[in-house]
């Protein structure tokens, strides 16, 4: 695969002076859970990345609730680690949640050995590999060279030329009933993009945090082969899984980074439910 690897991935890399791991647990409704995560115990040598607040930029009245981060921002942090353009990075979270975010926004800056651990960390555990509280040096400061990969991402202008194109499909990836606008616990309008269909980001995953094999994926999303497909969710956490699975398996794909936080900030957008 592509953009996914398995334990052995790390475990078996050769040069561990170009293997960067970076841990980057979450939790939507615990800002601080990521950290505590890492700090009691992570996977050894890897770097912590905070999704709010290193990944994802600040929010503003427009751009969503998590917008890209400012990639000179990011770029300090990632060089000040040692991670060069070419190095081999590896994300992972608890199982399969908020990695792809991350994946997300490296590729767009434009770096290319970049992968999600399947599984995550529970993966790790349960194939009883070490861990660790040992907060890893960092390996001296390399060199960030801009080449943003914007094909991948599109804004809220870009959704509204595409909601009558019949070669264009919105996939709204969260659960169902915050796509029919039963529920929604984070926003004050509940619905989904006008047109827009639904596949939730874990009906292709399973319950150990894994993916499905990737011909059930495909088949779940086959008869979007010949579409563009975008992406969003509420604020391009789950978006970003579809993505990457969408990406795995060569599907015009791109993400909506705004997502529905960003659309209903528009007083004249509306929401269907």
């Amino acid at each position: 695969m592509k953009n996914f690897v398995d334990c052995s991935f790390i475990t078996n890399f050769s040069d561990t002076t170009n293997l960067f791991i970076l841990d980057c647990r979450f939790d939507l409704f615990n800002k601080n859970a990521g950290n505590e995560y890492y700090k009691k115990e992570h996977i050894p040598n890897a770097f912590y990345l905070d999704i709010n607040k290193d990944i994802c930029g600040k929010q503003s009245v427009h751009g969503g609730a998590r917008p890209l981060a400012n990639i000179y921002d990011l770029s300090k942090k990632l060089t000040s680690i040692g991670i060069e353009m070419n190095s081999t990075i590896v994300i992972y979270d608890t199982m399969i949640y908020s990695s792809p975010r991350a994946f997300l926004q490296l590729k767009y800056m434009g770096y290319k050995n970049v992968y999600i651990l399947n599984g995550g960390f529970n993966a790790w555990k349960s194939n009883k590999l070490p861990t660790t509280s040992k907060i890893p040096l960092p390996r001296g400061n390399s060199t960030f060279k801009e080449n943003l990969n914007t094909t991948m991402v599109c804004d809220m202008n870009y959704i509204k030329n595409s909601i009558e194109n019949n070669n264009v499909v919105l996939i709204d990836s969260r659960d169902n009933d915050r796509y029919t606008g039963k529920v929604e616990p984070l926003y004050s309008k509940p619905g989904h993009i006008p047109g827009a269909i639904n596949i939730p980001w874990h009906k292709n995953i399973d319950n150990f945090g894994y993916i499905k094999d990737l011909s059930e994926v495909d088949a779940n999303f086959n008869n979007l082969r010949n579409k563009e497909i975008i992406t969003y969710c509420g604020s391009c956490i789950e978006a970003c899984i579809n993505y990457a699975l969408l990406d795995e398996l060569s599907y015009n794909v791109k993400t909506y980074v705004g997502s529905i936080s960003d659309w209903i900030s528009y007083d004249n957008n509306i929401v269907q439910s």
